[in-house]
């Protein structure tokens, strides 16, 4: 784990237990008043006398009914005695009368023995809350005939609810007020046991998200490892969208930057290696190119032989040696040249001046070329953005270009004698960024050769040096921008080179 991961960890941790240690505290505190003030001895006193109440009242309603059983007894009793002859009737009619005076009597019977000798009960009434019914008993005699009446006497069912209910509030008071320091305590426990379960949550969670930070923080101080050792192929991926990838992002804008300007260093670093050789090669082969020439001429004018075959090898030797010679300090001056070639001096300057200038020489480039005659190449020159603005020596610059389309107008020449080459040289802006292209539909550059055509002494041509690419990107990377080769949509060669603006960064 490394020490920003503990770090984040140990934040979440702290946060998590004072927040949660805190509540514990005063959760205990809040439940423990809770009970001290909502578990008193009066309200078990009020729940007890409320039992007793309903109790009493159930007790009364008894009682109630014993008194209507004992009244309907006597008055049956009566009834038998007072008559000379006992009929069921007569009887029937005096229960009816009874149940009208007696309305939470249902039934009354008369049994003699096992036998009904008269009844009367009352119609069923609609459905309404439910009703328990009571049979009260009484012994009667009467002429000599020992009776039984007995009495259905009902009472709502509520009633009885409503004690058990009020009985059971008071049990589980009373268990509670005799158990409140051990409730809490276990309220006390569990809330407990779910603040530890939510730490433990926070801590996975914590460290699941902090285990995503710091691996991309890992891979970024690994990868700045690399750097620090050189590599500079290093590239971070970057799919979030937070700080981290915000670092990320500059880390690899950083690398890049580091690695042009490497790659800048090194190439001209490179080239001032090649200039340091070619200027000694070029004195090297100078000095022995005039007494090479005179010998060559001495031995021509200084003959007084007869011998005309002799004579005529004699001038040809002569012929050969100064044209190779010729050859030669044409090389010693693109040596020297290319090795006496200045540092670039940076001006603010518009382009599209240094673009007419080049166009305005257009003409004597294609007559030096010899590109102008009945078949000539079409060269179009054109500015898309007026003005633009960059840092630049317009003469170093020129230079540079200047190499460039005189390769294409060669290349477009040699490949169409006939007609029909074309050459296009223009100059546009985007964004930060200017940009000089010059395309041809020439034969192109074989893809293979793409890295290698600003080497110097690189060529693909008899006649060539291979300096005029590698001046061209001298040029360019000491003006800051980059000169770059591709295919042309004409199907020839796309030579661009990319310059920063004046005011981009």
């Amino acid at each position: 784990m490394s020490r920003f991961e503990r770090k984040i960890l140990f934040a979440i941790g702290l946060t998590v237990f004072l927040t949660l240690g805190g509540s514990i505290f005063f959760a205990q505190g809040a439940l423990r008043e809770v009970y001290r003030v909502g578990v008193n001895e009066r309200f078990g006193q009020e729940l007890v006398h409320g039992v007793e109440a309903r109790r009493g009242q159930l007790v009364a309603l008894r009682e109630s009914s014993e008194q209507v059983a004992d009244a309907i007894g006597w008055a049956v009793e009566a009834e038998v005695s007072e008559k000379a002859s006992l009929r069921p009737r007569a009887l029937e009619a005096l229960l009816v009368k009874l149940l009208e005076r007696y309305p939470d009597v249902r039934g009354v019977r008369v049994v003699d023995g096992d036998r009904l000798y008269a009844g009367a009960s009352r119609k069923p009434e609609p459905k309404g809350d439910p009703l328990r019914a009571t049979v009260r008993s009484r012994d009667i005699s009467a002429r000599g005939k020992n009776l039984r009446v007995e009495v259905e006497v009902v009472v709502p069912e509520i009633y009885f609810q409503r004690l058990q209910e009020a009985g059971e509030v008071a049990d589980v008071y009373s268990r509670l007020q005799r158990e409140s320091a051990s409730v809490s305590d276990v309220y006390v426990w569990v809330f407990g046991v779910l603040v530890f379960l939510v730490i433990v949550v926070a801590f996975l969670i914590g460290a699941i998200a902090s285990r995503r930070v710091t691996r991309r923080v890992t891979v970024l101080a690994e990868a700045s490892r690399r750097v620090g050792a050189g590599d500079l192929t290093v590239s971070l991926p970057t799919g979030a969208t937070d700080e981290v990838t915000e670092l990320t992002q500059a880390f690899n804008d950083m690398v890049r930057d580091l690695r042009d300007s490497r790659t800048r260093i090194e190439y001209l670093q490179r080239i001032g290696a090649w200039q340091d050789f070619a200027r000694r090669l070029a004195h090297e082969i100078k000095n022995p190119l005039t007494p090479i020439q005179l010998a060559a001429q001495e031995m021509d004018e200084t003959y007084t032989g007869d011998d005309d075959g002799y004579r005529e090898k004699l001038e040809h030797a002569r012929a050969i040696i100064e044209e190779e010679v010729a050859t030669l300090r044409r090389l010693v001056g693109e040596f020297s040249a290319f090795a006496k070639l200045p540092r670039a001096d940076l001006s603010p300057a518009d382009l599209c001046e240094l673009i007419q200038s080049i166009q305005d020489s257009v003409p004597a480039i294609l007559e030096d070329i010899g590109a102008d005659g009945p078949a000539p190449v079409e060269v179009r020159v054109s500015c898309a953005t007026r003005p633009m603005h960059v840092r630049m020596d317009p003469m170093m610059l020129r230079r540079g270009v200047d190499n460039i389309l005189r390769n294409a107008i060669q290349a477009v020449y040699r490949a169409k004698p006939t007609g029909g080459g074309r050459v296009l040289l223009r100059a546009h802006s985007v964004e930060n960024s200017a940009f000089i292209e010059v395309l041809d539909n020439g034969p192109g550059i074989a893809r293979e050769d793409w890295d290698r055509v600003f080497d110097p002494y690189y060529t693909t041509k008899v006649e060539g040096t291979g300096l005029g690419l590698a001046i061209v990107k001298k040029v360019v990377l000491e003006h800051g921008g980059e000169v770059s080769l591709d295919d042309a949509p004409e199907g020839g060669a796309r030579f661009r080179i990319r310059l920063p603006l004046m005011g981009s960064s």
